[in-house]
């Protein structure tokens, strides 16, 4: 795993974040069944949208590519073929949550590859799902086999206790039926389905999609510009459906944002004041935000955590290891990550060794800017959502 060395410093004043992948992916999934050729514009470079693409190519969808635009030229299940039976799908919650949930509409059987960190994630409320609509689903270590047609039902019920990623794929899987999906313990992420719901009203009504730019990627230059620099991030505005777009919010309440019609600014702000926030709706801030809130002084409080410890990484220990690397106290009790911020600042450098989670490396580099820098590994972890992440740093 290649390593890339940190220099502390600043970040650029103007940066252009990548678009949202969470909106791509669904954008490529209505694509794929709608009966019109829809054209999606902005697409991101993200692994988990490439993964998506060349799954899609390889079930017999037609994709057409031209700068920066996809657009799909038949639809699913009409253009299924046997040469797509075997899929490498990398770790992206989305892209094989969705993507299963569509390709049960099939005939054909599939196998996901699904990669380390994916395959213990939660799959049990899928696998029942899709036995319960007659359709054969099965996980043997990183391969979930798959076998459609499912049979179509007036309404399905799905559990969103551990994520709302099943009740959205097959939302989304459902999108031109009568199918009515329902979800059920709806705690968190609730932003996310609203989005689904939204995007499939438009995408009956319209044959064009621009991408959104990522709240997700933007976080952790926002909260860095918080701390110590002006920065602007053009084409970046509140987005009620990204649930990471809570940030704005949060950097609203210490006076160091401000929105424009061409973009977002923000401004160092380092106002004392004991944070108690809900992350449940927004679990994928939490890194970013434990980076911003380690460095206002106080007693900060995030509760909603609990699934946390079901993302790419268990990310509720690795970022209590991160903030103890810098000298930050923090402490939990799986519910609850309790943080206390202070103005202190490492005195050397660091080697951060992090798993292969691209929040976490992001989260661990802006570390090392801020601090003393250093070096961080596995450098190719941002691939995941944010390719260009390390221009940031110049490289």
């Amino acid at each position: 795993m290649k390593t890339l060395k940190v220099s502390p410093g600043l970040l650029p004043s103007v940066i252009h974040i990548p678009p949202s992948k969470s909106y791509a992916n669904r954008a490529l999934i209505l694509a794929s069944l709608s009966s019109q050729n829809i054209l999606i514009k902005n697409m991101p470079k993200a692994s988990d949208v490439t993964f998506l693409l060349s799954a899609l190519k390889k079930i017999g969808l037609e994709i057409k590519e031209d700068k920066g635009t996809v657009r799909i030229q038949n639809s699913f299940p009409q253009c299924e073929t046997p040469n797509g039976s075997v899929i490498e799908i990398g770790e992206g919650g989305t892209t094989a949550r969705f993507l299963a949930s569509m390709l049960i509409l099939g005939s054909q059987p599939y196998t996901l590859i699904l990669g380390e960190r994916l395959k213990d994630r939660p799959w049990k409320e899928f696998i029942l799902l899709a036995h319960k609509l007659g359709a054969q689903a099965e996980l043997q270590g990183n391969r979930l086999t798959l076998q459609g047609p499912i049979k179509f039902v007036e309404s399905v019920e799905i559990d969103c206790s551990e994520t709302t990623q099943f009740a959205s794929g097959f939302q989304l899987a459902f999108a031109f039926t009568q199918t009515k999906v329902t979800p059920m313990n709806l705690e968190s992420s609730e932003s996310y389905w609203e989005m689904t719901k939204t995007m499939i009203d438009e995408l009956k009504l319209k044959d064009e999609f621009f991408v959104p730019m990522d709240w997700s990627s933007a976080s952790y230059a926002l909260a860095f510009g918080a701390l110590r620099q002006n920065i602007f991030f053009p084409g970046l505005k509140y987005d009620p459906f990204q649930a990471d777009a809570k940030f704005f919010s949060i950097l609203n309440q210490l006076g160091a944002v401000q929105e424009t019609p061409e973009g977002i600014r923000v401004k160092p702000s380092l106002t004392q004041k004991d944070f108690l926030l809900d992350v449940s709706d927004c679990l994928d801030l939490v890194p970013a935000l434990a980076f911003l809130l380690a460095h206002i002084d106080g007693t900060h409080k995030l509760s909603g955590i609990k699934n946390l410890v079901h993302k790419e990484s268990n990310r509720l220990e690795e970022v209590m290891k991160l903030l103890e690397e810098f000298g930050f106290k923090s402490s939990s009790d799986g519910l609850v990550l309790h943080v206390e911020g202070s103005h202190t600042l490492r005195g050397v450098s660091a080697d951060l060794q992090l798993p292969d989670d691209h929040r976490m490396v992001m989260t661990g580099a802006m570390f090392l800017r801020y601090h003393q820098g250093g070096s961080v590994t596995p450098k190719s972890a941002v691939d995941k959502s944010y390719p260009d992440f390390f221009k940031l740093f110049g490289a």
